[in-house]
């Protein structure tokens, strides 16, 4: 979960086990230095959106664009509402996508060990529903009441997308090379797993599994880059059909997304490329010169659709991933 960046900001000037032993230094620790940095994070970077029925890979993602915090003394609790817009692809509506509004209770918590810092958000109730609207669907009979195997389409994407990720709560662990994620709770020394070893000298920023079918992209990040003479490493396992990439700044992105989101016809990106091409299934290891920026890596799926339409006969891609970013080689 993206809020899980913002907590992990919190800073320590205390002895590790001082702040370990009382939760009043780690909520004081947290509400004076670690609930200013949630908004800031939060507007940073897309959350991926996942159902059970699929397993573990992404479906699609949820990009915020407002974000407000409230820190709640009383009950050592944060108050997050949020809005953005998003995307999802499902075989049953194709490509859906969406404006979504939320306000959520957190109990956050964290802990510092010798190695790492696990920081938790505990799901407490929803101040308010989501308040779902469609954008654009490809498939023109979809609305929010087609129904779907998995209930219609505004409890799939407002509440088995979006509510069941929040309501999972996180984990997040931080580590010198890059923040580790995971919904729900883990304690230490467990962590989120890792799909490739970090290699040395980079920063992680993302690692997990997406599915991307025929006709839909994945818009991953935005990834920010602080220095210049960097690069941005894309690490990637594709099963199933081969995938094209495309590396762009935030604003190509950004305009390319909500395009994709509208359900436009897919296109090229309105912007300069900083690098494109095509990875066939089996593993792909590439690096992107970039300079100080943010940046998005588009993943689309280049397999023809299925002769008979729908799902039938589709060449889905599956992708396990991992981006990083370090000096250029």
């Amino acid at each position: 979960m993206i809020l899980a960046l913002a907590v992990a900001g919190v800073g320590c000037p205390c002895a590790r086990g001082a702040v370990n032993a009382s939760p009043e230094l780690r909520w004081w620790l947290f509400s004076s230095f670690g609930a200013s940095k949630i908004c800031p994070e939060m507007l940073k970077r897309g959350v991926p959106l996942k159902l059970p029925q699929f397993g573990a890979a992404s479906v699609g993602r949820f990009f915020p664009s407002q974000c407000d915090v409230k820190v709640d003394d009383a009950k050592k609790a944060i108050v997050m509402t949020a809005s953005g817009t998003g995307y999802v692809m499902l075989p049953f509506t194709r490509r859906v996508g969406f404006y979504v509004g939320i306000g959520v209770e957190y109990l956050p918590d964290f802990r510092l060990e010798e190695d790492a810092m696990w920081v938790w958000g505990r799901f407490s109730r929803f101040v308010t529903q989501p308040d779902l609207r469609v954008l654009g669907v490809e498939n023109p009979v979809v609305n929010l009441a087609t129904q779907t195997p998995f209930g219609n389409v505004a409890t799939v994407i407002g509440n088995g997308l979006v509510a069941s990720e929040i309501g999972r709560g996180f984990t997040v662990v931080r580590q010198d090379d890059g923040d580790d994620f995971a919904l729900g709770h883990l304690d230490p020394p467990n962590k989120p797993k890792r799909h490739f070893d970090t290699r040395e000298g980079r920063t992680l920023l993302a690692s997990d599994l997406t599915s991307v079918y025929t006709r839909s992209r994945e818009f991953l990040g935005p990834f920010e880059v602080a220095g210049d003479g960097a690069a941005l490493y894309f690490r990637g396992r594709i099963e199933g059909a081969p995938i094209g990439y495309s590396v762009v700044e935030r604003s190509v992105g950004e305009h390319w997304r909500r395009q994709y989101e509208t359900a436009q016809p897919l296109g090229p990106p309105p912007g300069a490329l900083i690098a494109s091409g095509v990875v066939a299934p089996g593993d792909a290891n590439l690096g992107f010169p970039v300079n100080r920026g943010t940046y998005y890596v588009v993943l689309e799926n280049t397999a023809p659709p299925a002769v008979l339409g729908g799902a039938l006969g589709e060449q889905v891609a599956q992708i396990t991933y991992s981006v990083e970013s370090g000096a250029r080689r």
